[in-house]
């Protein structure tokens, strides 16, 4: 093997040590965050990392790893930055700051030789993301305990002008029992036999009292209707809190579903998005034989834009990558951040030949754009892998296939597109000639 192969093929094994310890780093962070813990900690890290089986192999030398006398503060910063973009993935856009600050102090070297702050400061940030988590599920449960208050406030309420409305009935009715009364005395008094006077007398009290006993039942009908106005203006004040309340909550959870499904830094959906969809390409294929194909793009010396010009111009040449694929695919293309300097790109009723002829638009195209800052152009370009959907894959072999593409494209020169049809069927010959 030459020596460029070697370099080559040293870098590799470095940045999958680098890749191996940032999935464990997220992975520890994830299962800290299902178990609540209040304090997270370098050490709390290294306690998890102790006895998870990837760093094991790698620290017992059953795979490649780097020496100890090879773990520099530029390692370290590496290792670091990894970490940094795996947590892209998950924090929200309002945190896009402190990982840009962050990476900004890796930069400067600020953190050089203090280990500790390495992995500390990334922890940071999920912790903050952690406890903002927190906030919210604070604020639905007290979201919730106002409504059941609002409710048990509408209720009492409610039941006081049921126990009103029985109290008027059985006052109606009593009503209505004199009033039959009075009314049956008057027919009384005309059979009965007297003078005209008497009966004249008699009738007219008996009607006085039926107009006293209406009078007094509409003078009651009045305050029962305004006692229950006051209790329906009071329930639709509580009722209109309570939508008012639902609303935010729906506002809130609306936002947390957006940034959970987008990448903060380039506005594409993320890693977790494309899980879900790719799941749904899968189904519609399966059900419906909806013919599919995959993209894998890859940004073409990305560390070295990085190293050269920093990790700030770094982001905006991914934000520039973004920005041109969303404007080649089209509006059905389903374009994500997979991670680090890689996106992929769904696109559905399309076979591997125009999938091909897509790759080959955004690969001229991006080759053709101008991306410079402070005046100095900065080359960019990607590598395309490409595969389609077949019958009976999962989401993990037709990724591997449009990877593996890519993965040639780049040892065939960068700038190109290949297709996973391209790949010559013995890989190992090929990693062999550098």
């Amino acid at each position: 093997m030459n020596q460029s192969a070697e370099l080559f093929d040293q870098n590799l094994h470095y940045e999958e040590k680098i890749s191996v310890f940032a999935d464990e780093v997220l992975k520890i962070l994830k299962e800290l965050s299902h178990d609540n813990r209040k304090q997270i900690d370098s050490k709390l890290i290294a306690d998890k990392m102790f006895w998870s089986d990837p760093v094991k192999k790698l620290l017992s030398g059953t795979t490649s790893i780097t020496p100890q006398s090879d773990i520099t503060p530029q390692y370290l910063r590496e290792l670091s930055t990894k970490i940094l973009d795996r947590f892209s993935e998950l924090v929200p856009s309002s945190m896009i700051d402190n990982l840009d600050d962050l990476k900004g102090k890796l930069d400067d070297k600020v953190l050089a030789g203090k280990s500790t702050d390495w992995l500390d400061s990334p922890i940071q940030i999920i912790k903050k993301y952690i406890d903002s988590i927190s906030v919210r599920n604070n604020e639905m449960e007290s979201f919730i305990v106002q409504t059941m208050q609002y409710l048990g406030e509408t209720e009492r309420q409610l039941s006081k002008e049921v126990y009103t409305q029985q109290k008027k009935y059985s006052s109606d009715r009593q009503a209505d029992e004199f009033i039959y009364s009075d009314i049956s005395s008057i027919k009384k008094d005309f059979d009965t036999e007297g003078s005209i006077d008497s009966i004249r007398n008699a009738v007219l009290s008996k009607i006085g009292n039926i107009n006293k006993c209406i009078k007094k039942r509409r003078d009651q009908d009045i305050v029962r209707l305004k006692q229950t106005e006051d209790s329906l203006k009071y329930m639709n004040v509580q009722i209109e809190a309570i939508r008012a309340e639902a609303e935010e909550m729906r506002r809130k959870a609306r936002e947390m579903q957006y940034e959970s499904f987008r990448d903060n830094l380039t506005g594409l959906f993320n890693r977790k998005a494309y899980d879900q969809r790719i799941t749904e390409t899968l189904a519609n294929l399966d059900r419906y034989n909806v013919q599919a194909s995959l993209l894998i793009c890859d940004i073409d010396f990305f560390k070295n834009i990085n190293d050269t010009f920093g990790h700030k111009v770094g982001d905006l040449a991914l934000v520039k990558i973004a920005s041109l694929l969303k404007k080649r695919l089209r509006t059905n293309d389903y374009v994500a951040r997979y991670g680090g300097e890689e996106f992929v790109a769904i696109l559905p009723h399309t076979d591997l030949t125009g999938a091909e002829k897509a790759g080959e638009g955004i690969r001229e195209y991006i080759d053709e754009a101008i991306f410079s800052y402070k005046g100095k152009d900065i080359p960019l370009t990607v590598s395309v892998g490409i595969s389609t959907f077949r019958e009976g894959d999962d989401s993990t072999r037709v990724f591997e296939r449009a990877d593996t593409a890519l993965y040639f494209a780049k040892r065939s020169g960068r700038n190109m597109v290949m297709t996973e049809n391209d790949v010559p069927g013995d890989m190992t010959a090929l990693n062999e000639t550098g």
